[in-house]
């Protein structure tokens, strides 16, 4: 209990006390046992009053009602001094934050000074933190874990990955938020034909399947696989159940010894001694066949302790037999020409850092529209792209801070392999400086609809509005 607290719950008991053993007595003139209780107790608070004043450096002829006032006063003082504190260290570090993270949308990564960096889902390379070359300090490289699900924008399904590395001054964090348009995974019977493709296990596709010494699997599953490092079977521990691509089944190990071993990202390797490892299927189990044609757009962030923050983004194909994006080839051809317009969704960071006004910065990520129009024109033309990103919403919140990002109009030139461009950063009306840049590949990612038109495009940007705001980001968007 607090000093003040305490003093005043003192001095209203001992009131309270004292007016109770000032009322009648027992029948024999003398205090009832229940007064008489009330009287010691008065005591034992007149006491505790005393011990108190004292504490509190208080003479007996001292107001307490004063007193207790200048406390209730004192206490509100030091509440407030504490939350200006608390909102100072907040300013203070969102400031710093801001000015960090504008710092890493202009200072594109490296890994030796020259080569950008590339990033996927679960790996962020090692980045020469300096950008002066080879030589210099680099970074460790980055193995994430996939997390939560961060909902969809669209068709656009957001994941999000992270981990770490080193301690102490060495100490890396990283994360990366992806969006793709991965359809749904579909049944397929385990011992078929088609099935056996799939999961690329070698056996009888009606019997038992051979898993692989060498690889390492991150469709098997199994309370009996460990959670960090290597477990060894033994005995009946040899057969356990469990599923592969969430089709269930046994799993079986025999030879002199046998083991499994999950490594950084969650794969699972199993070996041994002469061992050999097998699944054998329940009956009628149907594994999920994934999604093998699909594109991926997001950002990541690392940050190193004793170094700078860096950040970027990415976008491409995904699932390894999408195709590789349109060339100039394909997209200025006598068969192509028409007008397409793309919808869909773009994420990314954004810095605001004002060294005239610091109340104003802010940081973080953001989620938008994205809108191109896109006119082919055929053999001997050269076909053309703009777009614009606005509806922004920044940090999860659902506000549009009347942002507009113009994708200004580009030209496929004989040779180039994807559209690039400058942007236009508006806010508020307000026109900023035509710069930055964005670039864009089309892809025919799904089933063709009928027409020469590619069906998705996948890019990103990077604008500036004045010397105080930075952003960076990439879009996905699909034919309406």
């Amino acid at each position: 209990m607090s000093r003040y607290r305490k003093f005043t719950t003192i001095c209203c008991a001992a009131v309270f006390a004292l007016g109770l053993a000032a009322c009648g007595g027992g029948s024999d003139g003398g205090p009832t046992a229940e007064q008489q209780a009330q009287i010691d107790q008065a005591a034992d608070l007149r006491a505790e009053i005393a011990a108190l004043r004292a504490l509190l450096g208080l003479d007996p002829a001292d107001n307490l009602e004063d007193s207790v006032e200048k406390l209730r006063d004192d206490l509100a003082d030091l509440r407030q001094q504490q939350a200006d504190d608390a909102t100072e260290k907040a300013d203070e570090a969102r400031v710093a934050t801001a000015k960090a993270l504008k710092a890493a949308i202009g200072r594109p990564a490296t890994t030796d000074g020259t080569v950008a960096i590339t990033v996927t889902p679960t790996s962020i390379p090692a980045i020469d933190l300096d950008g002066a070359g080879a030589e210099t300090e680099t970074s460790a490289a980055l193995t994430l874990k996939k997390g939560a699900s961060v909902g969809a924008l669209g068709s656009w399904k957001g994941t999000d990955y992270a981990g770490m590395a080193g301690t102490g001054d060495d100490k890396t964090t990283g994360m990366v938020r992806v969006y793709t348009n991965e359809a749904a995974s579909k049944g397929v019977s385990f011992t078929s034909e088609a099935g056996n493709s799939i999961h690329s296990l070698t056996g009888d596709p009606v019997g038992d399947y051979g898993l692989d010494e060498t690889a390492a699997y991150s469709a098997v599953k199994s309370a009996s696989f460990p959670t960090t490092g290597q477990r060894t079977y033994t005995g009946d521990a040899r057969k356990f159940s469990g599923s592969f691509m969430d089709a269930p089944g046994t799993f079986t190990c025999t030879g002199t010894s046998c083991t499994a071993t999950i490594d950084a990202a969650g794969a699972i390797t199993l070996a041994g001694d002469a061992a050999t490892w097998t699944f054998t299927p329940d009956a009628g189990a149907m594994l999920q066949q994934r999604d093998a044609s699909y594109l991926r757009f997001g950002w990541w962030v690392r940050k190193d302790k004793d170094g700078p923050t860096h950040a970027g983004v990415f976008y491409g194909g995904a699932g390894g037999t999408v195709p590789d994006p349109l060339a100039d080839t394909a997209i200025n051809n006598a068969n192509l020409i028409g007008k397409a317009t793309y919808a869909g969704a773009a994420a990314g960071k954004f810095a605001i850092s004002d060294p005239l006004r610091p109340g104003y910065d802010n940081s973080g990520h953001f989620t938008a529209d994205a809108e191109l129009t896109a006119d082919f024109k055929g053999a001997g033309a050269e076909s053309t792209l703009t777009g614009t990103i606005d509806e922004f919403r920044l940090n999860d919140g659902s506000d549009d801070p009347g942002w507009s990002v113009a994708l200004r109009e580009d030209a496929l030139a004989s040779g180039d392999t994807s559209f690039s461009g400058t942007t236009l950063w508006t806010i508020g009306g307000a026109k900023g400086t035509a710069g930055g840049s964005w670039e864009a590949q089309m892809f025919n990612d799904k089933p063709n609809d009928g027409t020469n038109v590619p069906l998705s495009t996948v890019g990103s940007f990077r604008s500036d509005f004045g010397s105080t705001h930075s952003l960076v980001g990439a879009f996905g968007a699909t034919k309406q």
